[in-house]
C-alpha cells in the first residue's frame, strides 16, 4: 500500500499452524535504492522482494529492534547482496542481531522451532549469520534522535520497553511514523504495546510520550498496519489512562 510517494507499507501474511500472523514492513524509496524496515520471520525474503519495486535494489536494512518477526529474513538479504549492505540497529538490540549477545526474547528451542520447517540452507544460514564466528552484521549502530538521510530525513527515536533497544522511525516529509512494535493496531484501533510480547510494559509506554511531541498524520504499526484519526488523543488515553 503506498502511504506517501516514497514510502510502501508491505503486507506480508505468515502461516503460523492454524493461525496466520500479518506483518507490515515499510520501504522507503531514495533516487538510487529501497531502504527496508524490518525483514520478517526467516525465510520472508521472497514475499517481501516480490512487493518491492524492481527497478529500486535493496542497499539498506534498518531494523527496529531483535525479534524474530524483524530480523529473521536479514541472512537472505545479506546473501542477496553478498554482504554488500548497510544495515542500521540500535545499540542496544546491535549485539544480538551482530550474534555475539543473545536474542531479548528468542530462546535457543524457541529458534529450533522456528526454523525447523525451512530448508537445511535456510536453517544453516541464519545460524551462521546470527553468530559471534562471523563478522558483526550492523554497519551503522543507532543511538537515537539522528535523522538519517532517507526521504527527506528519517527521524531515529530510541523506544525502549518491547526491548532494550526498541527503535520507531519518523518520516518528517509525510509526517508518517513508523512504530514497528512500540504500539499495535487492533480492530482499527491505536493501541499501547502489547504486554504479551513486551519485556518492561511501564518503559514501553513511557516511551511512547516521545511522540506527542511530532505532528503525526499517519501511523505504520508492524501488528496492525495502518492508522489515521485523531492520533495525539489517542496517544493521551494510552499514556494517561484514567
Amino acid at each position: 500500500m503506498k502511504i506517501a510517494d516514497h514510502i510502501e507499507m508491505l503486507e506480508i501474511k505468515i502461516p503460523m499452524g492454524e493461525h496466520e500472523m500479518v506483518i507490515h514492513p515499510v520501504v522507503i524509496y531514495t533516487e538510487d535504492q529501497a531502504v527496508l524496515i524490518d525483514t520478517g520471520v526467516p525465510g520472508c525474503y521472497d514475499t517481501i522482494m516480490q512487493q518491492i519495486d524492481p527497478a529500486y535494489p535493496v542497499k539498506t536494512i534498518i531494523l527496529s529492534h531483535d525479534d524474530l518477526d524483524h530480523v529473521g529474513s536479514l541472512p537472505q538479504f545479506l546473501e542477496a547482496t553478498q554482504d554488500q549492505l548497510n544495515v542500521y540497529a540500535q545499540a542496544k538490540d546491535a549485539g544480538a542481531i551482530n550474534g555475539t549477545h543473545p536474542f531479548a526474547k528468542a530462546k535457543p528451542e524457541r529458534i529450533d522451532t522456528v526454523l525447523e520447517p525451512l530448508s537445511e540452507h535456510l536453517q544453516q544460514s541464519f545460524r551462521r549469520v546470527f553468530s559471534a564466528n562471523t563478522p558483526d552484521n550492523v554497519t551503522h549502530v543507532l543511538q537515537g534522535n539522528e535523522i538519517l538521510p532517507f526521504g527527506e530525513g528519517l527521524q531515529v527515536i530510541h523506544t525502549p520497553g518491547h526491548t532494550p533497544g526498541h527503535t520507531s522511525f519518523y518520516d518528517i516529509a509525510s509526517k508518517t511514523l513508523f512504530a514497528a512494535d512500540a504500539m499495535i493496531v487492533e480492530n482499527g484501533e491505536l493501541q499501547g504495546p502489547n504486554p504479551m510480547f513486551t519485556l518492561d510494559m511501564e518503559q514501553a509506554t513511557e516511551s511512547l510520550r516521545a511522540f506527542q511531541q511530532l505532528p503525526i498524520e499517519t501511523v505504520i504499526c508492524y501488528h496492525g498496519g495502518l492508522f489515521k484519526g485523531d492520533i495525539q488523543q489517542r496517544l493521551n488515553e494510552i499514556v494517561n489512562p484514567s
